[in-house]
């Protein structure tokens, strides 16, 4: 069904739909890294989130204030139950 698709859309639905979940899904892991290692940044998190940050900028709406509380989103720090 996508291969039917014109390129403008099918360009559409891949930025509109996969790349957050990807920026997601790398914050996700960069974070857990961070946490792995007592909460000091390391240099894969560092990479994991600046990918992160890239794609969620390809996502962003065009707004000035659009998606103001994720790009400043600090770690929380968790804790695990063993």
């Amino acid at each position: 069904m996508l291969a039917l698709l014109s390129t403008p859309l099918r360009r559409w639905l891949l930025a509109s739909l996969l790349l957050p979940v990807i920026a997601t899904i790398l914050t996700k892991l960069g974070h857990y890294l961070q946490r792995r290692n007592g909460g000091a940044p390391t240099a894969v998190s560092r990479v994991l989130l600046g990918l992160s940050s890239i794609a969620r900028r390809f996502t962003r709406k065009r707004g000035p204030d659009a998606d103001s509380a994720v790009a400043h989103q600090e770690p929380t720090p968790t804790t695990q139950l063993r």
